[in-house]
């Protein structure tokens, strides 16, 4: 079980990074071009708040199933990987709370794009704190 819950959490990244790519993209392309607000942005930034709120939970059932981060590497893991983890996730809901309230299209874009790059930084330090780089790397 610990295994496929931990293969399913490190795959599951690759979704996270591609959901929050394709955010920061469409906010800097919605921002560069002066786009109208659309549905399309509100509906990307729901997404890839959810990708992270379900890559969340699939730790914490992580952390249930080792019954601690002991296992992995008692300082390390225990403090920092989920530490940055979490803190990614209050910064994307902030972000996606913001762009929703918005009124200026061109101020939400840059939001939605700036935002979540600094969710991308604070996810990538977060994996990079495990043991043994796995940026990269699968389980």
């Amino acid at each position: 079980m610990q295994t496929f819950l931990l293969s399913a959490h490190s795959g599951w990244r690759w979704i996270v990074m591609l959901a929050i790519l394709v955010a920061v993209g469409y906010g800097l392309w919605g921002w560069l071009t002066k786009q109208p607000w659309s549905d399309t942005a509100r509906k990307i930034m729901l997404f890839t708040t959810i990708a992270i709120d379900i890559q969340l939970l699939g730790g914490l059932a992580l952390y249930v199933a080792r019954q601690s981060w002991d296992k992995l590497n008692p300082t390390t893991v225990r403090f920092e990987h989920p530490t940055m983890m979490v803190l990614a996730l209050a910064l994307a809901h902030v972000v996606n709370a913001k762009v929703k309230r918005g009124e200026i299209p061109a101020a939400r874009y840059r939001l939605m794009a700036l935002g979540t790059i600094a969710v991308l930084v604070l996810i990538v330090v977060g994996i990079m704190r495990l043991p043994g780089n796995r940026l990269f790397g699968m389980s």
